[in-house]
């Protein structure tokens, strides 16, 4: 047998085992796909194919893009207008948080809207003991209900993403879980909306910045711990085509996903221009307003943690206070 014979016929075999047909290759620009990202993946959100995946089945700390799950969990078993007491466990939840009360009463409704906008960690709390009674048994039940949907190797330990043992998802369990999220309309609804007041007086903001920057975003969700980096898991659309990304490891969140976009949509037949660096700038200041932020010319690099807050070095005055503060950003 001829030389090339032999290989066509081990590729076709590695083909009929499935080794080789669901992740396309990169291409050829291989500094495009310079990106810090530990695992991505871009999914058709119509039709749930894979287009193009970086260890799509790794585990990996979720961080806040774990809240998703949550609302998932909180959907098949509570209403809208239901009432959710807030316990001091779930009052005391470091940030993020809306700074909820003991004793504080708010709706499904409300706290859904604390948790996946302002990526709410006392909210995440108060909606788990609700549901189960306790967060540890949230984690069990919804741990299960995740795995029913097709998140085969997600496995909960908090309701709000922060550091647990034992707390790990994938890229493709969170395209998936996020797919099963936007076919909620209410989930959906809270996803898409930039900002919320929550009783009149608390108003929450989308930590997703592609609301503000590109008319392809859809919805999204944000998550950034020190163990897990950042996380990211949205849907983007352009014409009849949707697609999902989601990103795991990342240490510099936007510059990491604004190619993937562009990817998604290549691999869709529906090419985009280049997306300019905007999330990066934006600055949002009192009274809803948004501005770009200067940039100096040269370098420049992406600050982790909260908008206008400022570079770690100078941030970082007492040690055991910041780390308290900044351990969960998402």
């Amino acid at each position: 047998m001829r030389p090339g014979n032999k290989v066509a016929l081990a590729f076709f075999g590695l083909l009929a085992c499935g080794w080789l047909a669901v992740v396309p290759a990169f291409g050829q620009d291989e500094e495009r796909w310079a990106v810090s990202a530990k695992s991505f993946v871009i999914m058709d959100a119509k039709t749930g194919q894979i287009l193009l995946s970086l260890n799509p089945q790794m585990l990996f700390p979720p961080a806040s893009t774990l809240k998703v799950m949550t609302a998932l969990s909180v959907m098949q078993h509570l209403k809208m207008d239901d009432n959710v007491p807030v316990s001091a466990y779930a009052a005391a939840a470091p940030a993020s948080k809306i700074n909820i009360k003991p004793g504080d009463t708010y709706t499904v409704r409300d706290m859904l809207y604390a948790l996946l906008l302002s990526s709410a960690n006392d909210a995440a709390r108060a909606l788990a003991e609700r549901v189960s009674g306790s967060e540890e048994a949230f984690c069990r039940q919804s741990t299960r209900e995740m795995r029913q949907l097709g998140a085969y190797r997600t496995t909960l330990a908090t309701a709000n993403g922060l550091p647990a043992d034992s707390q790990y998802s994938s890229a493709q369990d969170l395209a998936v879980l996020f797919k099963k999220a936007m076919e909620n309309p209410e989930l959906a609804k809270i996803m898409t909306t930039k900002y919320y007041t929550i009783k009149g007086d608390k108003e929450v903001r989308n930590h997703n910045r592609f609301l503000w920057t590109t008319p392809l975003a859809v919805a999204g969700k944000t998550g950034y711990t020190r163990a897990s980096k950042h996380t990211y898991v949205g849907q983007f659309q352009k014409d009849d085509k949707a697609i999902i990304v989601a990103m795991m490891g990342s240490s510099k969140k936007w510059a990491d996903l604004r190619p993937l976009i562009e990817k998604g949509f290549e691999l869709e037949g529906t090419p985009i221009a280049k997306l300019p660096p905007a999330e990066e700038k934006l600055v949002f200041g009192k009274g809803r307003t948004v501005v770009a932020a200067k940039v100096r010319k040269g370098r420049g690099r992406v600050v982790m943690g909260s908008v206008g807050s400022p570079p770690a070095k100078k941030k970082a005055i007492s040690k055991k206070r910041g780390k308290k503060k900044s351990e969960e950003e998402s």
